[in-house]
Parts: structure tokens; C-alpha cells; sequence
């Protein structure tokens, strides 16, 4: 057979090619088993390692974190070493053949130098005998067909090693179980893989109340009270717990004070810096807690605006914030908007202790609310904050309000023309001003007299006219007459009467305001006349005693004139002319106040219809007696003051001095003798007025004899008809 028709070389050692690869993995799962034995004891080790130092030492988290560190590098180290790094290694075939001839020595080198010359295509070029070259293939082929390869393995050792292996699998298992099933594995799991919070088995539980996720919050430069609780499933309560501290300047630890049978309880003050806390007590660790600073909520912004009883007429109003205690009226409802510094959960505006939820809009920072007039008390009004961190507002924003009575109307009122004294047919006038906070609805007279003989109070109001027009406004005045007729008022009993204004308050109104008190006596005509006589004569005694102040000043003002020289007044007598000028101004003030009480007595006689307007006693007192007082009072009087005073400036004048002087003289004489003529006047019409007030009495006393004489002659009368009889004398 030519060498053109022979089987490739390749041929022959392809089943050695194949035994080789079976070889090759029988070595990787001889690698596979002997690492993974060593990897899952490893990890078993460092399991069992773990659990000891955690329940022993309760490692924090931090720890449990650098403790699977270091069990899971060592897991890998181990798995690197033991398992990676040799399964990395590519096992030839060559390396192969030659640990299978170390193992077979029978063999030699034939099966390692088949493999090698099978690969060589180009024998005759290289200067080998193709016909050896291809009996020695064959031959190593099939030397190698009677050798196993399986020998080069320790068979034993990989025994040993599948053995070990199983052992570690079955004690995993058996650990998974236990997590599933048993408390310790399953907490273990729990604190050292997974890094929860699950504690181990022991006598005492501690809860540090408001942490999440370990952290807790505090107020920012706040004072806060942290509490520590003891579960409820806690064997043990501890006598005290501790608070141990990290990462702070402060104190490592700190003793709490017990405020309850199962709670405890530490004071951190003015926070400004964060930190980190635990709590040990008993047999307990809590958790490293970190403490994370955060602001309270607060009021950024705040806007109160009030509306007024509509009664007011006035429309809403802003308060101005800060300016509290505010004054609002009795039915005044309030709004309030505004703006946190932080997003809110609950807003609340407590009155008098009583919460009023507030409405939160954009983003849960802005809320507002409203109070009704109905829900509106006097007091301190509170805003309470709380955000969605739990805190609250530790100063709280305030405001007061404050309810401010709706004041009555001020009434004012004088009597025009009247006197104490008036008889039952007179008119009253008066003059009134109201004023009100807003309006004025209603304005009479209330008045009220005793009935001498029962003494049983008639009372009752006069409307006034005048005030109709002004009604509805927030200030009136007017002038009205009361006339007394209508009252039908006996003689001797007095009446009191006030003017009373009502305002137009629909809350707690309306409101009445009085003016003060006035009191008349009702007197017969007879004893007004009386009266104004008297009054008269007082008026003239006190003309009298003033005419002789007034010629006692002329006889001054003559002996200065007399003893005046061509020399500059001299200081004495410049004190005297100042002197002069004050005693004349004295007397026209006085002689004008008398003027002005006889024109009352005029008014009042009028008003109490003793006479008719321009009567004689009106003509006689006005143009004899009032008109010329006021003319010395208004004229002439300061004309003699004035030249008194030209008298003293012109002191070292000696012409322009004495004609002044001498003018002051003259002007004196005149008023001196206006007085007399008046006081002339005055007694003439006292005699008058005597006489009138005479004939008046006799007229009264006559009619008084008529009426009985009347009424004696009716009763006999009666008794004739009667059949009584004339009675007996």
C-alpha cells in the first residue's frame, strides 16, 4: 500500500486525544470538589467564629459591617486559592501524556512521541522516514489503549475530599434550617449577613422611642428630652440605664432619670452639633443612634384681617402683625393665612385652650382659617405647628384679641332760658350734641316726676323733631323746644329729665347714652314772678356796689391827673395806671355779665309765657337797662382801658400822656353816669314789676273767692235738691 493511500497520522491517536480530555476533567472536578470542601468549611469556620464574638460582644452595626468584611474576604481568599487559581491552569495534552507515563512506565516515551509526530505533517522535508514516522505513531497508539489514565488521580484523596464536601453541604443545610426554624441562627442571619436590627436572646429590651432607620431628630439649639423605653416582653427591669455617647465633645456617658415604672428619660440641652447615642441598661444594647439637627416649624409669615359688624359699615381691616393685643368689636369675625418654614401635617389655632384645625394648601406651608363672630372669645390665641418630622412648634406664634365694647352715643345738653324754676305751661329749650362711634338711630327726652300726693313716679320720653334730619349719622346737633304743658305737671313737684340717644348696635344693643341730669321745679306763676323780682334786685345791688368801684376809680384817676407834672411818669405811677387798667376791665366784665343775666331773665320770662314777646317787660328791660349795660361793656370800657394803657406808654410824652389822661377821665365820668341812669331805670321798673306782681296776687286772690263762692253755691244747690236742707249755723 503506497503512502498516498494511508490514513491520516492524526487518526491513529485520536482516542488518546479523547481519553486525555476525559482526564482533564476528571482533574477539574478533583479541583472543584477539594476547593469547594475547602471554601465551605472556610465559611463554616468564620460562620462559627462570628456568631461567638457577636454573642459575646453584641457588635453594632459598623462592626457586624467590618466582620462580614473580613468573613467574606476570607471566603474568597480561600475560594481564590483553593479553587479559582487551580481551575484557572490549562492542562495540556503533552503535560497530560507525560504525568500518564510517569504514573506508567511501561509506556515509556511512546504515547508522548505519537501525540508530538502525529501533529508534523512535512516528515520527508524535515529528513524523517515517513514509514517510521508513522510505525511509531501506531505503536504508541496502541501501547496507550492498555494503560488507564484514571491512575494519575489519588482516587483516595478524592474520597476523602467528597466526604469532607458532603459533611460541609450537609452542615450548610443543616444551618439553613436553622435559620428558617431556629431563633439564634436565624437573629445571626439576620445581625451578621443581612446587617438588621434583630438583637440575641436576653433578659432586658430597651426602645429608643422616636428613632427611624437609626436616626433620630432634634430641634436645632432646642433643649429635648429623649426617652428610653423597657419593652413590655422584658424579664428585667434595670434600676437605671445609660446613655453612652460618640462622636461628641461632651461626655462619653450619662446616667437617665427613671420618670416611669418602664420608661427613662435624659435632658439634651441647646443642641447645636450632631452626634451619635446608644442605651445601655441591664443586659440591653440599643443600636448606635445618629442624632440629625433639623429646624422647628415656625410661623414665616402671618396675616390677620378682621371684619366689623356690618352695622359699622366698615369693610375688612388688616392688623398690623406684632401690635397685639388687639381691640375688636362684639361680632367681629376674624381670617388668618399664613406661611411655614418648613412642610407641615397639622396646623391647628388654639383659643382658650380649644383647637381649631387651619386649612394647609401649596406644599402643606401655607394654612389658613377663619373664626366665625360666633367662635370669637377674648384672649391669647396660639399657633400650633407640626411638620413631617414630628416636631413642633417649642415657641409657638401668639396674638391677643381683645372685644372692645360698641361705646354709647356722648350726649351733651344745656338748658336755654330757663332757670330751676318754671311754671306748668312754660317751653323748655335746649340745645344737644350727640356723637357716636358710627350712628346715630333715635334721640328724645326721658323725663320722670313725683306725684306729691301719692308719690307714685310718672315717667316717660318727648320725641324731639329736630333731630330726625340728622338721624343715621355719627354726629347731630340740634336746637328743640319741650313744651311742659302737654305733661300736665301739678305745681311744687319737680321734674328730672335727660336727653337719651340710642346708637344703631344690633349685637349687643342698642346702646343709650344719657346726658347729665336736669331738674325743674314746678312753681306757680306767682312764685316765678317772685323769683325773677328778686333776681332783678340782686342784679340792680350789684350795678350799685360797681357804680361805686367805678367812681372810686374816677377819683383815683383825677388825683393822678392832679398830680401830674411835665416830668416822665415815675415808676410808682406807672404801677398805679396798670393797676387802674385791670380794677376798669374788672368792672365792664362784671357790668357784662349783668347784662347777660337780665337778658336771661327776659329769655325765661318769655319762655315760661309770663308775657308776650315784645311785651312791656321785654321792651322796657332790653332798651333801658340790657342794651345800655352792654354798650358800656362793649365800648366804652375798653375805650377808657385803652387810654389808660396809651397813658402808660406814652410816660415821658408829656402832651400825648396828659390828653390820654384826660380823655380816661371823661370817658369815665360818662360810664360813671350811664350807671346812674340805669340803676334809675332799674328801680323804677322793680316798683313796676312790684306792682304788677301785686295786681296778680289780687287778681289770683279774687278768683280764688270766685271759685269757692261757686262751688259753695253748687253744693247748697245739691243739697236743696237733695232734700238735706239749708245746714244749721
Amino acid at each position: 500500500m503506497s503512502d498516498v493511500a494511508a490514513s491520516p497520522l492524526r487518526d491513529h491517536t485520536a482516542s488518546v486525544v479523547s481519553r486525555l480530555h476525559a482526564l482533564r476533567r476528571q482533574i477539574a472536578a478533583w479541583f472543584w470538589v477539594e476547593g469547594l470542601s475547602r471554601v465551605l468549611w472556610t465559611a463554616l469556620a468564620v460562620f462559627t467564629i462570628d456568631l461567638g464574638i457577636d454573642w459575646f460582644f453584641r457588635m453594632d452595626v459598623p462592626q457586624r459591617a467590618v466582620m462580614l468584611l473580613i468573613m467574606v474576604g476570607t471566603i474568597a481568599a480561600v475560594a481564590w486559592r483553593r479553587l479559582m487559581r487551580p481551575l484557572s491552569v490549562r492542562l495540556s495534552d503533552d503535560a497530560l501524556a507525560l504525568q500518564v507515563e510517569d504514573r506508567n512506565k511501561l509506556l515509556g516515551q511512546g504515547m508522548i512521541s505519537a501525540l508530538q509526530l502525529s501533529r508534523i505533517e512535512d516528515h520527508a522535508q524535515r529528513g524523517m522516514s515517513p514509514a517510521l514516522v508513522r510505525q511509531t505513531v501506531i505503536s504508541g497508539a496502541q501501547a496507550a489503549q492498555s494503560v488507564d489514565f484514571g491512575r494519575v488521580l489519588d482516587q483516595r484523596e478524592f474520597r476523602l475530599n467528597a466526604t469532607i464536601l458532603a459533611g460541609a453541604a450537609l452542615l450548610l443545610l443543616v444551618g439553613a434550617v436553622g435559620v428558617a426554624r431556629s431563633q439564634p441562627l436565624a437573629i445571626w442571619f439576620n445581625r451578621n449577613l443581612l446587617l438588621g436590627d434583630k438583637v440575641w436572646p436576653q433578659k432586658t429590651y430597651l426602645v429608643v422611642k422616636r428613632a427611624e432607620n437609626g436616626r433620630v431628630k432634634f430641634p436645632r439649639g432646642e433643649d429635648w428630652t429623649q426617652v428610653v423605653e423597657v419593652t413590655p416582653d422584658s424579664q428585667v427591669v434595670p434600676e437605671i440605664v445609660f446613655i453612652d455617647f460618640r462622636r461628641t465633645r461632651a461626655r462619653n456617658s450619662q446616667a437617665m432619670k427613671k420618670s416611669g415604672e418602664r420608661q427613662f428619660e435624659a435632658v439634651f440641652s441647646n443642641v447645636i452639633e450632631p452626634f451619635e447615642f446608644r442605651a445601655r441598661g441591664g443586659d440591653a444594647f440599643t443600636p448606635w443612634i445618629r442624632v440629625e439637627l433639623v429646624e422647628q416649624p415656625a410661623v414665616d409669615e402671618l396675616h390677620l384681617e378682621i371684619t366689623p359688624p356690618k352695622y359699622t359699615g366698615e369693610g375688612r381691616q388688616q392688623l398690623e402683625p406684632g401690635k397685639g393685643p388687639y381691640f375688636v368689636l362684639q361680632g367681629t369675625s376674624l381670617a388668618l393665612s399664613g406661611k411655614a418654614n418648613k412642610p407641615l401635617v397639622r396646623a391647628e389655632l388654639v383659643m382658650e385652650g380649644k383647637p381649631m384645625p387651619l386649612d394647609l394648601k401649596t406644599e402643606a406651608k401655607e394654612f389658613s382659617g377663619s373664626v366665625s363672630p360666633q367662635q370669637l372669645i377674648a384672649g391669647q390665641y396660639v399657633i400650633e405647628l407640626e411638620d413631617t418630622e414630628g416636631l413642633t412648634s417649642r415657641r409657638p406664634t401668639t396674638f391677643g384679641l381683645r372685644l372692645r365694647a360698641d361705646r354709647e352715643p356722648r350726649v351733651r345738653a344745656k338748658l336755654v332760658g330757663v332757670s330751676g324754676m318754671v311754671v306748668p305751661q312754660a317751653r323748655v329749650p335746649l340745645e344737644c350734641r350727640v356723637t357716636d362711634d358710627y350712628a346715630v338711630t333715635n334721640v328724645e327726652v326721658s323725663y320722670v316726676w313725683r306725684d306729691e300726693m301719692t308719690q307714685q313716679p310718672n315717667q316717660g320720653t318727648v320725641e324731639l323733631p329736630a333731630a330726625k334730619d340728622g338721624l343715621g349719622k355719627r354726629e347731630l346737633g340740634l336746637s328743640d323746644v319741650v313744651e311742659l304743658a302737654p305733661l300736665k305737671l301739678p305745681t311744687g313737684t319737680s321734674l328730672n329729665f335727660h336727653i337719651a340717644a340710642s346708637d344703631n348696635d344690633d349685637i349687643t344693643g342698642p346702646n343709650v347714652g344719657k346726658s347729665s341730669d336736669f331738674l325743674l321745679r314746678i312753681v306757680s306763676e306767682e312764685e316765678l314772678r317772685t323769683d325773677l323780682l328778686r333776681r332783678e334786685k340782686e342784679q340792680r345791688q350789684e350795678l350799685e356796689r360797681l357804680l361805686k368801684q367805678q367812681e372810686d376809680l374816677l377819683t383815683d384817676c383825677q388825683a393822678l391827673q392832679a398830680g401830674l407834672t411835665n416830668a416822665a411818669l415815675a415808676s410808682e405811677q406807672k404801677d398805679q395806671l396798670m393797676q387802674y387798667q385791670r380794677r376798669q376791665k374788672v368792672i365792664g366784665t362784671n357790668v357784662g355779665a349783668i347784662a347777660e343775666r337780665l337778658a336771661g331773665i327776659v329769655t325765661e320770662v318769655l319762655n315760661n309765657r309770663l308775657e308776650d314777646p315784645s311785651g312791656r317787660l321785654e321792651k322796657r328791660l332790653k332798651e333801658d337797662i340790657i342794651q345800655p349795660l352792654s354798650e358800656i361793656a362793649e365800648l366804652a370800657v375798653p375805650d377808657a382801658v385803652q387810654n389808660l394803657d396809651r397813658t402808660r406808654r406814652q410816660a415821658a410824652e408829656v402832651a400825648p400822656r396828659n390828653e390820654a389822661l384826660a380823655t380816661t377821665v371823661t370817658r369815665q365820668k360818662e360810664i360813671a353816669d350811664a350807671m346812674r341812669e340805669i340803676l334809675k331805670h332799674m328801680v323804677k321798673a322793680e316798683g313796676y314789676q312790684e306792682a304788677v306782681n301785686l295786681l296778680y296776687e289780687i287778681q289770683k286772690t279774687q278768683q280764688d273767692v270766685y271759685d269757692r263762692t261757686v262751688k259753695e253755691k253748687q253744693e247748697r244747690i245739691k243739697g236743696i235738691i237733695e232734700g238735706r236742707g239749708e245746714k244749721p249755723e
